[in-house]
């Protein structure tokens, strides 16, 4: 291993990885989004709420139906393996990073099944797709597209693989994933329904009614497993309460974004980074090396199944970058193609006898071990509100669990603060102060309700002020 030629360039990737999410996301704190999923999967865990009606808090989302549930139902069995440390959605969102990159480099070996040289770069993908800001940041914050990801991944892998072999099974294992990752984030998992479309497009190794008689067969598989759970009442009900709170009313009242496009405008900002890397490859090593095979169809294949993934969610004015999440894998393989037969040209001609490559493989492994050693030293730090999380967990030592507590509208509408409470001890937040609790908190003594009688609890907080109600 240690004179293979991409052993450096494998380790380094691994480098860069751990450096961009793991600091982070070994940190206390987290997104609220992320945070808000890690409370619905442990509730799970403990048996409040069920899979077709996960639960969030007595006072909010009692009945989650704002995403369909898998992605909780996965977390939730990491909840139940190893506890409730703040550590278990961090192992579980580092876990969909691996699987993430390992299904890049499955695919890009699978492309290039027939050339070994290419095969052993499948580094440059998976490095590309985690320099995307969106998408490592994503990572460290337990976002839902983390899991979505590799579902899609594996239907794309299973496609590919099916026109390799023509074995119906991997055909009708793409239509299961599909069916997993659109379980996991609604509709945004059925983009590789158009895969078989791009495929003869791009490709021309099938004919047209083949084509047809393909993707029909796929979404027959989607549509038939769908149909089969319906009939479950409690997975009927789950996901209408879905389509009906969630989705109709995103497309119909939710606003984030003025402009219809942002999210395009947003992916070409995130992709920056691996397109300028992958054009100044090009240009610095076409010339020396301008005998190398083009593979424009690969990078036009995995650029609109990017487009698919991402393109359509402007139908929608509530968008965020994180949403682009599902398509940056393809996008980075697409990337990837423009420089990838030239690097690949570089490497092969390197001589790993010589003192400045032996000087490069031992600096990977020594970034590689900083990387690591970093991320450890970032144990018990903050990433975000530690004055929250600090006030949060000495209340917790006070109030009891499962605890209802009155706060006023503005403390109750403070979310990442709601989902402290819920995440750690499933203290629930009211929007009112009255003497139907035996807590109330606020963030100023001037706020408690005038006639209620109360006694400042003694802990040493520092944004909030906990009161106990004497009745």
């Amino acid at each position: 291993m240690m004179q293979n030629k991409h052993f450096p360039f494998w380790i380094f990737t691994a480098a860069v990885l751990i450096a961009l999410v793991v600091p982070v996301l070994i940190q206390d704190g987290m997104f609220m989004d992320g945070l808000l999923y890690a409370c619905v999967a442990k509730n799970l865990s403990q048996g409040i709420g069920t899979f077709w009606h996960p639960h969030y808090s007595p006072t909010m989302h009692s009945l989650f139906d704002q995403q369909p549930p898998l992605g909780f139902g996965t977390e939730a069995i990491f909840f139940k393996l190893f506890g409730t440390s703040i550590y278990v959605e961090r192992l579980y969102s580092f876990l969909t990073l691996c699987l993430g990159a390992f299904f890049i480099v499955k695919i890009w070996r699978l492309i290039f099944r027939e050339e070994k040289s290419m095969q052993n770069i499948a580094w440059l993908p998976v490095l590309f797709w985690i320099i995307i800001p969106v998408c490592f940041w994503s990572y460290s914050n337990n976002m839902l597209e983390c899991t979505m990801v590799i579902f899609d991944l594996l239907t794309i892998f299973f496609i590919l693989k099916f026109f390799e072999k023509n074995f119906f099974l991997h055909h009708a294992l793409a239509g299961v994933f599909i069916f997993l990752a659109s379980l996991t984030k609604g509709f945004q998992g059925l983009f590789p329904l158009a895969a078989i479309f791009f495929y003869w497009l791009v490709y021309k190794k099938i004919s047209f009614l083949r084509m047809i008689v393909c993707s029909v067969l796929l979404l027959s598989v989607v549509s038939l497993i769908y149909i089969l759970i319906l009939q479950n009442p409690s997975a009927k009900d789950g996901l209408t309460f879905y389509l009906h709170n969630r989705v109709q009313h995103s497309i119909a009242s939710v606003i984030t974004v003025e402009n219809r496009f942002y999210l395009i405008g947003r992916l070409l900002q995130e992709l920056i980074a691996p397109i300028a890397i992958s054009l100044l490859l090009y240009l610095l090593l076409q010339k020396k090396y301008s005998e190398q095979k083009n593979y424009s169809t690969h990078f036009i294949f995995f650029l609109l199944i990017g487009i698919s993934a991402s393109f359509p969610l402007i139908v929608t004015l509530e968008q965020r970058g994180f949403y682009l999440v599902t398509s940056l894998p393809f996008f980075a393989i697409s990337i990837s193609m423009i420089s990838a037969s030239y690097v690949t040209a570089a490497i092969e001609k390197m001589k790993p006898q010589i003192i400045s490559f032996r000087i490069f493989r031992f600096a990977t492994i020594a970034v590689l071990s900083g990387s690591i050693i970093f991320s450890c030293l970032q144990i018990g730090k903050f990433s975000r509100d530690e004055e929250m999380i600090h006030d949060v967990h000495l209340i917790g030592k006070v109030v009891p669990e499962k605890t209802m507590l009155g706060s006023s509208m503005e403390l109750w509408e403070n979310w990442p603060l709601q989902e402290y409470f819920i995440r750690h001890y499933y203290i629930c937040m009211g929007a009112d102060m009255n003497e139907k609790y035996d807590f109330i908190l606020i963030d100023s003594p001037e706020k408690i309700p005038v006639g209620l009688k109360t006694e400042k609890a003694d802990i040493s907080t520092v944004k909030y002020h906990l009161y106990r109600i004497i009745k």
